[in-house]
């Protein structure tokens, strides 16, 4: 009988990069993090996915692919095959993933939603090398909006018990009287309001006429329930728009063949608070989804642009985990500022923090910069005084950095002057270094880079408009 022997394949040269990341750079992220190889085994994995699986998934595997859940279900509850699942379909059909949710069951009985974005992996030819997931737990936001939810309902039963801001419409002579709340509402002075053409187009919303009058029909339909239900938005005395829910049921008069509709009579309700939580909510996770894209996004580019030209692959690997690095450590920056921005003072201190800070000085002024310019400025950063360790100042023990910043009319000027190190010799080719230097910064900070290889040490000058 034969004896099978489970062995981790052989990668191929940049998912092998991608799964040589430092593991301590990956354990400090804040979102859970994985890799498959084109078979789909799970090659790699971060700190945070164990812990919201709530398990060490088996690298190298075959028999546990593609996710490393315990179980998988979409939000209507049914199960989710791992050979089904989005990862699957950016592993087999390079198909990429922005927001994916499912539900997570841990196999302790813990249930959580996930929020996925997903990214194949392919090689220079095109050709397919697995797949990478970022993922984070969005239950408590699930369990936010089942709670506006619930208190809407028992806001809209506690309006029609007491009868707040009611109004009746009279068909007849097109005339709707409020009440005194419904007057506040509506941003009336007066009960009376004639439904005219002038009077609708002066009071109602024009993109909203159409849905109103709309609504208006159904519930005057023969054979309908006669109930009228809609959303709107109304104009107030100072010009404002505020959101209104709307609903009443149809007075009718007579029986049978001679019943008629003559009037509506319902209630309003102020929804303005409410859409307004909506769409912030919806901003928030907007927000959350652009930063962890363009985190990804970030990633996959620094890997790509570093290994385009790359001879040695320890020394890639290196260069990668060093970007990374630095990446990180700005992230950290800015979550400490719940990504308000950050004092460039700090931005230029946590970049240098890795190198001889002692022979770094740096002065000027307290600005704020946008998380944009502290990433790009970050990125930067690192790039030279990784190059000055390797061939400039930083390189002997005598050689400083003289780093200064400066604001005026909108514009941000930073200044990066070597000296005290060996002679400058101009590079032959544009690493990736050079590129971001000169290419990378300007399209980030909409300024420019001058970078001047002196033979008594390297300047750059960054602008960037503030």
């Amino acid at each position: 009988m034969s004896q099978w022997v489970t062995r981790a394949p052989v990668q191929p040269p940049l998912l092998e990069a991608v799964m040589d990341l430092d593991q301590v750079v990956l354990d400090a992220l804040p979102i859970g993090v994985y890799a498959c190889d084109p078979d789909g085994c799970i090659v790699r994995v971060n700190r945070k996915a164990m812990e919201l699986w709530g398990r060490a998934p088996r690298l190298h595997d075959a028999a546990e692919r593609f996710c490393g859940a315990f179980r998988v279900e979409n939000l209507d509850g049914q199960y989710v095959p791992p050979d089904e699942s989005p990862m699957a379909r950016a592993v087999r059909h390079g198909e990429s993933f922005d927001g994916a949710e499912a539900v997570v069951q841990n196999a302790d009985g813990r249930r959580w939603v996930v929020r996925a974005n997903i990214a194949p992996l392919r090689g220079a030819n095109g050709a397919a090398l697995g797949a990478i997931n970022c993922f984070q737990d969005v239950t408590r936001e699930h369990e936010m909006q089942l709670a506006v939810e619930r208190q809407q309902r028992n806001f809209d039963l506690a309006m029609v018990a007491s009868q707040m801001g009611t109004w009746r419409y009279n068909l007849a002579d097109n005339i709707c009287v409020y009440d005194e709340n419904a007057q506040g509402l509506y941003g009336l002075t007066e009960a009376r309001f004639l439904h005219d053409e002038a009077g609708v187009k002066a009071k109602f919303h024009p993109d909203d006429m159409d849905e109103m009058w709309g609504r208006v029909a159904l519930a005057l339909a023969p054979g309908g329930d006669g109930r009228y239900d809609v959303e709107y938005r109304v104009k107030q005395l100072d010009g404002s728009w505020r959101w209104l829910s709307a609903w009443g049921l149809v007075e009718y008069e007579g029986h049978g063949a001679e019943r008629k509709a003559v009037a509506i009579a319902g209630a309003s309700r102020d929804l303005t608070e409410v859409k307004q939580a909506g769409e912030h909510q919806a901003l928030l996770v907007n927000e959350l989804n652009h930063r962890v894209k363009n985190s990804l996004a970030t990633v996959q580019s620094i890997v790509s642009q570093t290994l385009r030209g790359a001879t040695d692959l320890s020394v890639a690997r290196s260069a990668i985990d060093a970007r990374i690095g630095s990446l990180a450590r700005a992230h950290d920056l800015l979550t400490e500022r719940n990504w308000a921005g950050a004092e460039l003072g700090d931005v230029v201190a946590r970049a240098v923090e890795p190198f001889a800070a002692s022979q770094v000085r740096h002065v000027g002024p307290s600005i704020q910069v946008s998380p944009r310019h502290a990433l790009a400025l970050s990125m930067a950063l690192h790039e030279l005084a990784t190059n000055a360790a390797k061939y400039g100042a930083l390189s002997c023990r005598d050689g400083l950095v003289n780093l200064a910043w400066t604001a005026s009319a909108g514009a941000l000027e930073v200044r990066w002057q070597e000296c005290g190190g060996p002679p400058v010799i101009r590079p032959e080719r544009r690493g990736f270094g050079t590129r971001l230097l000169t290419e990378g910064l300007v399209r980030e900070l909409g300024g420019g880079t001058e970078l001047d290889y002196r033979p008594d040490g390297v300047c750059c000058t960054i602008t960037a408009a503030l």
